[in-house]
């Protein structure tokens, strides 16, 4: 199996700003999808708390994470539209997958 960049972001806006973080979110969703390096993008909203959300994006490689981050859309609609809706935004990179060990 090929290996990835696999980014878990989680943020949570205030309960008037959640239906339009979504809008924005899903928007940006959109443009990151249209990267070459980007494999997916996913977005998901909490049903308990309407106003967490959670993206799981996977990128080829560090490379294709770097473009994603140097990319227009990054700049104007996830910097410039989610960030000022957010309250919190915690952004986990991790490397993978890696086969697990078989049972002995």
């Amino acid at each position: 199996m090929d290996s990835y960049i696999l980014v878990i972001a989680q943020a949570s806006t205030s309960a008037d700003n959640a239906d339009k973080f979504g809008q924005v979110e899903h928007e940006f969703a959109r443009a990151c999808r249209t990267e070459p390096g980007c494999l997916s993008y996913e977005v998901f909203r909490s049903v308990e708390r309407p106003e967490r959300y959670v993206s799981v994006e996977k990128y080829a490689d560090q490379e294709a994470f770097a473009a994603h981050r140097a990319s227009e859309h990054f700049r104007d609609i996830g910097l410039g539209q989610l960030m000022p809706l957010a309250e919190s935004i915690d952004v986990q990179l991790f490397e993978g997958p890696r086969p697990a060990p078989r049972p002995e």
